[in-house]
């Protein structure tokens, strides 16, 4: 294409963006390699959309690079977030942990004290056949 129809489509491109119909004027766009116009539909879709993925293609496509840093500072930084608060609640669980097993006490029960428990439940259980063999007659 020439220069003369380069600028007609162009000015086709800016005519749909302007009345909206972004999807036709990114094709004429990305036709006449209109970098400008690029930005410009992607700039739409990152501050109004909120489709960041899909602009940050079109800026990368354009060569728009600084806007690609510093949405890849922003996610860089949102995943530090993520991971600084998954370490956190990590830590927090290790400390209830040892603080849990700090404060407990495992019981202790002697042998003397196992013998005479056996032998109060022995002393029950004879009274309890007495009984039921009393109610049998």
């Amino acid at each position: 294409m020439d220069d003369e129809q380069r600028i007609q489509l162009i000015r086709r491109g800016n005519e749909l963006f302007n009345k909206g119909d972004l999807k036709n004027a990114l094709k004429i766009f990305l036709a006449t390699e209109y970098k400008d116009g690029i930005i410009r539909v992607a700039d739409y879709l990152y501050f109004e959309k909120k489709d960041k993925i899909s602009a940050i293609k079109l800026y990368k496509r354009a060569g728009h690079q600084k806007v690609i840093d510093d949405f890849a500072e922003k996610v860089a930084m949102v995943i530090r977030m993520l991971l600084d608060e998954d370490k956190r609640k990590e830590i927090e669980k290790e400390e209830i942990t040892k603080e849990f097993i700090k404060e407990w006490k495992p019981v202790e029960i002697k042998k003397e004290d196992l013998e005479k428990i056996d032998s109060l439940t022995s002393v029950k259980k004879d009274k309890e056949d007495k009984n039921d063999s009393n109610e049998s007659r």
